[in-house]
């Protein structure tokens, strides 16, 4: 609905008139701040508000909601923009926009930190590492918190660390009718500071109340709206890098079997091994085919493997040892080789290997605090986002559509044929090479040090999360990008793409039912509208649902977008 004159003047006075903003005649004005405001990170998607709320504080939050639910005019809230079906903001509602609340405050004993939502991981990241601070973080500079730890929050921290959401120990939220309610060590932080002046406040120590425990990987918006997030950061590690392997790095890759590398990756990352690689993914590039008969569970693939290493260069040379020697012992197993040709890609393999560990560990991006190495300078940016050559601004804004699987304990060899092989499609092929599509997927570590010790730690064990994928290897993330246009490329190149981005739209479409066996559910960060609800939420789906109908205080159910918990 868009809203009255009345309505629009008691906005302006909640929040301040220089704080609001109405659409205006030229919705292509980007100095316009209503504007700037409307735009998702997913460009595929253009919305236009009824207003535009710039909010400063939980109290006029709590106000607008208030307000909100007495005249029943519908509202979204975006904190970053990132969400890939762009829900944060939506034609005829009222815009909340986090963009001024963006504080990141280290309290003095460093034990907690408190974030606000429109926090960004470039600014996240700077503050905490000021302070030899960390806490599970994403790869994308421009994704703001509040989304990101409600969405579970993988990150290449996520093997030692967990998923973001396992450090979430305390919340602000406003919940339906203007009640704030400080949650877990956010009730212990501000209790004696709350003035209640006729305010509505709920203070619960409880670490693992309902309603905090949703916010630990249950979704956004559905529960209330997130003022503060508090966490529990922990200390960097002493020595640590970044390093990246690619298929074009060395000759010897060229014909390595995109199942030989997802499995030799899925060993790095499975259970009790590598405590020091802190965090990794794996980015495999779809391929088109002319027909369904050239699609092969041999198929050769573009890869390239990311990963955050907490040791010393020999320790990481150590590791792609093992790594290489996984390689060649499936080699070695493959029935569909010869015994030639077996020996001559080990061969070729052993040979170039040696130089490769090295130029790899001396390649990386190394921090020592020992050696008084300035800033924690480690960079996870768009661990994904580049390809076939293709300089992209880091993490820019560009139409996207995406889908996600989640693999079983029992995940195995059949389940990698079938996801090589959903990799080669007709749908991606294309007779113009001269375009700008991007199709892949990428395989995030979950399985590592941190879950593997959470069934037996008790103090692991005091945080508990609605996150429900927490015993899988790893996530399966399908992508297909267009319009990423590097700076001085001609219009031609996009006009070239609008021949193919319906059909790599579709490509995704057929990945999300692709029979793959032992996956099951699907990830809520990843977001696709036509998942069904339950698969994002798995055995944590009725819980959520009863948090909400008995703690949101939401009796008109305006904490409601098409993936909320309800």
């Amino acid at each position: 609905m868009f809203l009255t004159a009345s309505q629009k003047d008691r906005i302006q006075t909640i929040v301040g008139c220089d704080r609001v903003f109405f659409p205006s005649n030229d919705l292509n004005n980007q100095e316009d701040q209503y504007n700037q405001s409307r735009k998702v990170f997913n460009r595929k998607f253009d919305f236009v508000p009824s207003a535009v709320v710039q909010v400063t504080n939980s109290l006029q939050v709590a106000h607008l909601v208030a307000y909100s639910e007495q005249e029943g005019i519908e509202f979204t809230v975006k904190s970053g923009g990132h969400d890939h079906e762009g829900e944060c903001v939506s034609t005829a509602k009222v815009l909340i926009d986090f963009c001024r609340m963006n504080e990141v405050i280290v309290f003095d004993n460093k034990k907690l930190v408190s974030i606000q939502p429109g926090a960004k991981f470039e600014k996240i990241k700077t503050e905490l590492d000021n302070s030899h601070l960390g806490i599970p973080h994403g790869t994308c500079h421009t994704v703001a918190i509040a989304g990101y730890t409600m969405g579970g929050g993988w990150g290449p921290w996520t093997r030692k660390y967990g998923m973001g959401c396992e450090r979430l120990v305390g919340a602000t939220m406003v919940l339906g009718d203007g009640t704030i309610a400080f949650l877990g060590q956010s009730a212990t932080v501000h209790r004696e500071k709350i003035t209640k002046n006729g305010l509505k406040v709920i203070f619960n120590d409880d670490l693992n109340s309902p309603l905090l425990r949703a916010l630990r990987g249950g979704g956004g918006l559905s529960y209330g709206i997130v003022t503060e997030f508090i966490f529990e950061p922990f200390e960097l590690p002493d020595i640590a890098q970044s390093f990246v392997i690619k298929k074009s790095d060395i000759p010897a890759f060229d014909n390595l079997k995109a199942t030989d590398v997802i499995a030799a990756w899925e060993s790095l990352t499975s259970a009790g091994k590598n405590p020091n690689l802190i965090g990794t993914n794996l980015k495999v590039n779809a391929k088109g085919v002319i027909c369904e008969s050239e699609i092969s569970p041999d198929a050769v693939l573009d890869w390239q493997l990311n990963g955050h290493f907490g040791g010393t260069s020999e320790e990481l040379e150590r590791m792609l040892k093992q790594w290489g020697g996984d390689v060649i012992g499936l080699i070695q197993q493959d029935p569909s080789l010869s015994h030639d040709a077996k020996k001559q890609q080990i061969d070729d393999l052993t040979k170039e290997l040696t130089q490769f560990y090295k130029k790899v560990c001396s390649n990386s991006v190394l921090y020592s605090r020992s050696a008084n190495t300035p800033g924690y300078t480690l960079s996870f940016e768009a661990w994904d986002r580049e390809l076939k050559g293709i300089e992209l601004e880091t993490d820019e804004p560009a139409p996207h559509k995406i889908t996600s699987r989640m693999p079983t304990r029992d995940w195995g060899h059949q389940s990698r044929i079938a996801l090589v092989k959903s990799l080669q499609s007709t749908l991606l092929y294309r007779d113009k090479e001269d375009t700008n599509i991007s199709a892949y997927i990428t395989l995030g570590a979950i399985s590592g040090e941190y879950y593997d010790s959470k069934p037996a730690d008790v103090a692991l064990q005091k945080i508990r999360c609605s996150f429900p994928y927490q015993d899988r290897p790893f996530t399966i993330q399908y992508q297909a990008w267009w319009d990423q246009l590097a700076k001085g490329h001609p219009v031609e190149k996009e006009i070239a793409t609008r021949f193919y981005e319906n059909r790599a739209q579709d490509w995704i479409e057929s990945c999300r039912s692709y029979d793959i066996p032992q996956t099951k559910g699907s990830f809520i960060s990843f977001k696709d509208a036509a998942v069904e609800t339950k698969d994002y939420f798995g055995d944590s789906y009725n819980e959520l649902i009863d948090t909400k109908c008995r703690y949101s205080k939401d009796a008109k159910c305006l904490f409601r977008s098409r993936k909320t918990i309800i």
